[in-house]
């Protein structure tokens, strides 16, 4: 009788480096450590995240649970946790071992009120960020003018009455960003500017990585007037209270200001190269911008023949731009999703741009597509539909991927949470905790397409050898 096999045994993969709180742990070095002693199992081994996952919802309801050998609780059946790499038994809730714990209250700005709630920075990871642009002029000169300016204009939205970014009337602003007089000076600038942040996006990994602590924003879409109150709230990108940032895809199509979005965070990259980091998402494509409207804001601000040559080039810098961040080693940001899940991360690592939109639609680029355009399975969805691939209404490539596949995709990858953009929620709040605690939805743009959404921002960061997310 051939064997029948109705589960999938997922153990983090034992050649890949271990954490520097594992090494330390080799080497006799735990003692002190909350994290070193987190990761450890009280034999002194490294802990592995390990996931048995059926492979049918059917198994599931018959399915062996789990207790927690650190703190007694139940882990339930399929829930990716930690076992011991040298003693047999020994299971570790992610609560108790060193996952990533998302923190149950959150910091918010009611414009309307005035009611603030913004929990600060700890002093250990308050520090100032130089500048590190290795770029020569006129790029980082175009790049220092568009920031002096952006810190000029997150003043003046904080003192206005609030108002939603589709009623905010300011105009001008490319010429104001850009320092220039007339549209042959800012189309100079604007080439520069792209060109540099092509070279410097190029220059990097298809999949980057982060410091902690690091701000995650979800899709703006041209809603600059949003972005600069997120800046006035919890800090602008290279400033002691956001040291390290991720926008996650969508900055253009739709909205109101999208090529001033776009020359601000093309700026921030420029002169933040490492710290400030752009992934590209499934509007970041020549054939979504003609759609849906950034080729018609680029020809809106530059007669021809101009136009099109800058909707190129930045069409151009696009194809460059990496497709994921992996922020504190943990954490996977994305724009769309992990699609089936059955592939790695050196499968990013791998991955050599530019990357057309012609690229992607090739099968052997399935990964990446679904990277762009996969959505997860809500969680209080019906019937077998919850579990495991599905087909996407999205296009033919594209699927929706329920818990199980993210809980197996983290066990493999050796990942706690996997944070990703892509929906607004009608009425929602801006984000969304999905599939066991491991994964979260950020959305930043305000009322997006008129769904009354608030958008919201993810705070990364180590507290006390725990790393933690907060809204």
């Amino acid at each position: 009788m051939p064997n029948c096999n109705i589960f999938e045994v997922v153990r983090e993969d034992e050649s890949r480096d271990w954490d520097e709180a594992i090494r330390h742990a080799e080497d006799g070095e735990t003692q002190g450590n909350p994290e070193d002693q987190r990761a450890l199992c009280s034999c002194g081994r490294p802990l592995q995240r390990y996931a048995k996952v059926p492979l049918y919802k059917a198994v599931l309801l018959c399915s062996k649970d789990y207790e927690c050998s650190e703190c007694e609780e139940t882990i339930l059946a399929g829930d990716m946790h930690f076992v011991c790499s040298s003693c047999s038994g020994v299971h570790v809730c992610t609560s108790c071992g060193p996952g990533v714990w998302i923190q149950r209250e959150y910091d918010y700005l009611d414009a309307l009120s005035g009611e603030k709630h913004v929990k600060q920075l700890p002093s250990s990871v308050m520090h100032h960020r130089k500048r590190d642009t290795t770029l020569d002029s006129p790029a980082s000169e175009v790049a220092s003018q568009v920031l002096q300016e952006t810190s000029e204009l997150v003043k003046q939205v904080a003192t206005e009455e609030d108002m939603l970014h589709r009623d905010w009337a300011e105009e001008g602003l490319v010429f104001r960003l850009l320092g220039a007089a007339d549209e042959k000076e800012a189309a100079t600038s604007l080439f520069s500017l792209v060109a540099g942040c092509e070279e410097v996006v190029a220059a990097q990994p298809s999949l980057t990585q982060a410091k902690l602590p690091c701000k995650i924003f979800g899709d703006t879409h041209g809603q600059l007037r949003d972005v600069l109150m997120f800046f006035h709230t919890y800090g602008m990108p290279g400033s002691p209270d956001c040291p390290n940032c991720v926008f996650n895809g969508d900055f253009v199509d739709r909205g109101k200001h999208q090529l001033e979005l776009l020359i601000v965070l093309f700026a921030l990259k420029v002169l933040y190269p490492t710290k400030v980091h752009l992934n590209r998402g499934n509007h970041e494509d020549t054939a979504m911008n003609t759609k849906y409207g950034f080729v018609n804001a680029v020809l809106s601000q530059f007669s021809q023949p101009v136009g099109s040559q800058m909707f190129g080039v930045i069409s151009r810098c696009f194809m460059h731009l990496p497709f994921a961040c992996l922020v504190g080693g943990k954490v996977l940001v994305l724009h769309g999703g992990i699609g089936d899940g059955r592939w790695k991360l050196d499968d990013i690592r791998h991955v050599k741009r530019p990357v057309t939109h012609e690229d992607l639609h090739l099968s052997s680029n399935r990964v990446l597509w679904n990277i762009l355009w996969s959505d997860p399975i809500e969680d209080d969805a019906q019937g077998l539909s919850v579990f495991g691939v599905h087909k996407s209404a999205r296009s033919k490539m594209a699927v929706k991927f329920g818990w199980n596949v993210t809980q197996a995709f983290c066990a493999q990858n050796g990942l706690d949470l996997i944070v990703r953009s892509h929906q607004s929620k009608k009425g929602g709040i801006g984000f969304d905790v999905m599939h066991n605690e491991l994964l979260l939805r950020v959305f930043s743009a305000r009322d997006y397409e008129g769904h009354k959404n608030d958008g919201a921002v993810l705070q990364v960061q180590d507290d006390d050898g725990v790393i933690s997310v907060r809204s």
